[in-house]
């Protein structure tokens, strides 16, 4: 496994959970507004909710690869 690539995909998933949670506060937003009738808040909470969980996962592997690279530099020192 690539140190490299892990962080990679770490950093990818933590932007999508940042995306995620923009766009739900987005939503969120505009309940108070005419186009608010749209906008289902149970399902933008829910949506919030897998972001936040999302981003914690996200900062688990990027966390994991950190500490995977820091323990080889101390193996190789």
């Amino acid at each position: 496994m690539r140190i490299d690539s892990a962080m990679t995909t770490g950093v990818q998933g933590f932007q999508r959970a940042e995306q995620l949670a923009s766009q739900a506060s987005g939503q969120i937003a505009r309940l108070n507004t005419p186009v608010g009738d749209r906008v289902e808040l149970p399902d933008e909470l829910v949506t919030l909710k897998v972001a936040e969980l999302q981003a914690g996962a996200s900062g688990k592997v990027i966390q994991t690869a950190s500490d995977m690279l820091g323990t080889l530099i101390d193996i190789r020192v």
